[in-house]
């Protein structure tokens, strides 16, 4: 038998989740570890290897040439060491689904249409992983993951477009009655969203007001809380349609300006490539793809 060289598994369980998130800091939220002890970490794997593995740039980190090759070779040996120990512990796989979701889709578009899945399939017990970082599906924590990228293309992993969103502007029937033209948007505040400024950049380029989202506007962690606070009547925010098809049906909120315009990603389901002929996560992806 040919000797193993391997590094200690805590400093490639470390390297796997700042490669798949691209960032320190995320990494270190996921494992509940300071942004300190993932550098520390990834040091000493780097120096186990003899080579660098990211490219430390300002603000953030990319994988080089040598980082590249090794993500997808360390993502799948830890997963099948997670499955298979799931399997050793007798953990009823073909019964249960860890669904991998955001917040807000969870709360505004999957958990009210979700009875609908147990009634069909009561076979499978559903529970949902949900976050209010902005993550890429991550098959150590979830089954599936309905995520949004405008890159699906991470190794070992199987992507399925469920559908490509209009973005709208929506705000409250009383902050509606201030706005007649797109000019007046000028006058109302904007509400931010962390992570999500390019969808209010492109939706006011859309209506020809590109320096309409002002620099100091309302900032909120979640798209969640940015539609509740429309709701109550603070502001216009800019989000997928999908996620407010119920307020606006029943007039909570309203579009004050109307136009056609696309995400420039889209919304996914995610799963581990060879996991794609297990029940549950077939019978789950049809269905969510039937909605």
């Amino acid at each position: 038998m040919i000797p193993r060289s391997l590094p200690p598994l805590s400093t490639l369980k470390v390297f796997e989740s700042a490669a798949r998130l691209r960032s320190f800091k995320c990494a270190a939220e996921e494992l509940n570890l300071t942004q300190s002890a993932i550098s520390h970490q990834i040091a000493s794997l780097e120096r186990y290897l003899g080579t660098a593995l990211f490219s430390r740039l300002p603000n953030r980190v990319e994988l080089n040439e040598k980082g590249e090759l090794y993500f997808p070779v360390i993502q799948d040996a830890l997963d099948r060491i997670a499955l298979t120990t799931d399997v050793i512990r007798e953990k009823q796989t073909q019964t249960s689904l860890t669904v991998q979701v955001y917040v807000t889709v969870a709360v505004r578009w999957l958990i009210p249409r979700l009875q609908k899945f147990k009634q069909d399939s009561p076979e499978i017990a559903v529970s949902l992983d949900a976050s209010l970082l902005d993550w890429e599906f991550n098959p150590a924590r979830a089954d599936i993951g309905i995520i949004y990228t405008r890159t699906p293309d991470r190794p070992n992993l199987t992507y399925t477009l469920l559908r490509q969103e209009r973005l709208v502007a929506v705000c409250s029937k009383e902050m509606a009655k201030s706005i007649g033209t797109p000019d007046d948007l000028r006058r109302v505040p904007f509400l931010a969203i962390s992570g999500t400024s390019e969808d209010s950049l492109i939706w006011a380029q859309s209506i020809g007001l590109p320096n309409l989202v002002q620099k100091n506007a309302p900032r909120f962690d979640s798209t969640l809380l940015a539609i509740e606070a429309a709701i109550s009547g603070q502001g216009v925010v800019v989000v997928p349609e999908f996620l407010v098809e119920a307020d606006l049906r029943v007039g909570n909120l309203v579009t004050p300006v109307l136009t056609d315009v696309v995400q420039p990603g889209g919304w996914y389901l995610a799963h581990l490539q060879r996991r794609g002929d297990e029940p549950p996560i077939k019978s789950f992806l049809d269905w969510v793809q039937s909605q």
